[in-house]
């Protein structure tokens, strides 16, 4: 059951910025990222077109509403995307209407596209921090720079996360389900079921990588089966008080394993005004390493329309 939203809420009150950090390396795609930026490997999308990665996630976040994007990059990464989003392109492509639409898209995106440059990798934290001058003092949406989603309701996965926003009006973080297995590998969090939907906690904490024996005595959630634990999925909307706590954490170097953390700043924001966690309705799928960046582009064919093809046998 969905959190029940009126129309005009569902029109109003949305966030406006999003804050994209893509400024890693990309080690775990060398070589092919020595030629390409990983933030420009294509996928086939839902839709039936090659897109980067970092335009399906940007079109990720324009779904629920966002008007302007800031993608925190390494010096060397802004000409070959802030080239892509141009729409300059050859009249051949003019000619094509399917095409031009497509470029005409990229324009559009362009005209919305903002950079902020962490110039030496500091944390994850460290890299929204980067973006404090673009958020001036409003919330933003934080996306993962290489993660991508595919929703399992009529509403994207951001989308869902920034109605319960509108509703509850405080900062929420997207929740998904994860086996014990996979403590290792995702932040954990904590949080007491609400009253408003089945799918809706308010948080009482954040563990990041948490030790199974730690996770069986404190991360437990009423409702959730054996072994299974409430990780975070990715999609952050944040209010403004994230770049005041970055901010004293970067001041005064309040490091976690030698960074400043998103982690850290939304435990204390639980601490300060609170925070939800919200369990979305969808999946989703990493691509900063070459198993998972296959298992993404296998179920984006999945759900295009290549579909046969992937499913038709090798004779």
């Amino acid at each position: 059951m969905a959190l029940e939203l009126k129309t005009e809420d569902r029109q109003l009150k949305t966030i406006q910025k999003a804050v994209i950090p893509i400024a890693g390396y990309g080690t775990r795609l060398f070589p092919a990222t020595k030629a390409v930026p990983k933030a420009l490997f294509p996928i086939i999308a839902q839709d039936g077109f090659a897109k980067p990665i970092i335009q399906l996630i940007i079109e990720e976040a324009l779904t629920a509403g966002v008007e302007e994007v800031c993608l925190v990059a390494q010096p060397q990464q802004v000409e070959p995307i802030a080239d892509y989003f141009s729409g300059n392109v050859v009249a051949a492509i003019r000619e094509k209407a399917e095409l031009a639409g497509q470029a005409d898209r990229l324009e559009e995106i362009g005209e919305r596209l903002h950079f902020a440059i962490q110039v030496e990798p500091e944390g994850f934290g460290h890299a929204i921090y980067c973006a404090r001058d673009f958020a001036a003092g409003e919330p933003v949406i934080v996306l993962l720079g290489d993660h991508l989603y595919i929703s399992e309701s009529g509403d994207s996965c951001t989308r869902q996360l920034a109605e319960v926003y509108v509703k509850v009006g405080r900062s929420v973080t997207s929740l998904d389900l994860c086996h014990e297995s996979e403590l290792s590998l995702n932040g954990v969090v904590h949080g007491n079921p609400s009253v408003e939907s089945p799918r809706l906690y308010t948080l009482t904490q954040i563990s990041e990588k948490p030790a199974v024996e730690y996770a069986r005595k404190h991360l437990r959630v009423e409702g959730i089966p054996e072994r299974q634990y409430l990780c975070n999925f990715g999609i952050d909307l944040l209010s403004p008080l994230l770049f005041d706590i970055l901010d004293y954490n970067y001041r005064h170097q309040v490091l976690t394993h030698g960074e400043i953390q998103l982690r850290d700043a939304m435990t204390e924001m639980i601490k300060q005004e609170g925070m939800y966690g919200y369990q979305v309705a969808g999946s989703r799928y990493d691509t900063g390493n070459p198993q998972e960046l296959l298992r993404t582009v296998n179920a984006f064919g999945l759900e295009g329309p290549y579909r046969k093809v992937l499913e038709k046998p090798i004779l």
